[in-house]
């Protein structure tokens, strides 16, 4: 699943990289300059049109995935009406306020926080795309439908990280190549470039497909066996023509036995 996932992302990310990555850019540009404005004045609303502004560019990346139109206008999306700001802003304040209690445990709290918020990572979706869900029952909604998904989603993360730390140690190493390595200290760093400015880019595509896999999915949690076509007139896996006993009429596989295995009656 991960690896499917990880190739639709990487086919939208090469459609439009561009578009995705400057709309990225004036969602943190957005969200330092409005979160400071609005943050020295009242400190709650800057951490509001923090949560609002993140949520949008969430729904970007989710249109992105869908195969939709994706536009900077998006990023306002959660602004359109109060009703939806309220929503979006209490439902992903109480979200995270259960993360940091849980965080408050002693010793194990880290690591119970880590699980919690892969256990809420659907919560800002179902806020925006479904509203019939109250903005208090968000979070348990999101809880139910990662049960058996959040390794999964821990795990493409993580497999992320380890690709690029790989794809750099071997570049590193090769890089000490005498001449050679000249020439793949330049592709490590083309490489570095990319990875700051599509690494956000893709891991963001890949969120929100697991909510849409988890959600509308297309693509199966456990591998279907294939179907072995059976041959006209087989019995119990014997592909020879099928044969009935005479006293019960039970069909039996065409062997050496002399009696029938239903009835135990010699075969005629």
């Amino acid at each position: 699943m991960i690896m499917i996932i990880y190739k639709r992302a990487l086919a939208v990310l090469t459609k439009k990289p561009f578009r995705l990555w400057g709309i990225s850019l004036l969602s943190g540009l957005l969200s330092i300059v409005l979160t400071g404005l609005c943050g020295a004045a009242i400190p709650a609303l800057g951490l509001a049109v923090s949560l609002l502004l993140s949520t949008s560019m969430l729904m970007v990346y989710l249109h992105g995935y869908r195969g939709e139109e994706v536009k900077a206008v998006q990023l306002f999306d959660c602004f359109k009406d109060w009703n939806t700001i309220k929503r979006v802003v209490l439902g992903l304040a109480w979200t995270n306020l259960w993360i940091f209690l849980w965080a408050l445990i002693p010793l194990a709290g880290p690591v119970f926080a880590i699980i919690r918020s892969y256990e809420y990572r659907l919560t800002p979706y179902i806020l925006i795309t479904e509203p019939d869900v109250p903005l208090t029952e968000a979070m348990k909604v999101s809880a139910e439908r990662t049960n058996g998904y959040k390794l999964k989603m821990w795990g493409a993360e993580v497999l992320f990280v380890l690709m690029c730390f790989g794809a750099f140690l071997v570049l590193g190493l090769l890089s000490m190549i005498p001449y050679l390595g000249v020439l793949f200290g330049l592709i490590t760093f083309i490489l570095a470039v990319a990875v700051a400015m599509l690494s956000g880019l893709f891991l963001g595509l890949v969120r929100a497909a697991f909510y849409e896999e988890i959600s509308n999915p297309t693509i199966p949690l456990h591998p279907v066996a294939p179907q072995i076509p059976v041959q006209p007139g087989a019995v119990n896996g014997d592909f020879g023509p099928a044969r009935f006993c005479s006293s019960c009429g039970a069909a039996y596989p065409s062997d050496d036995s002399a009696f029938c295995p239903n009835c135990g009656k010699p075969r005629t």
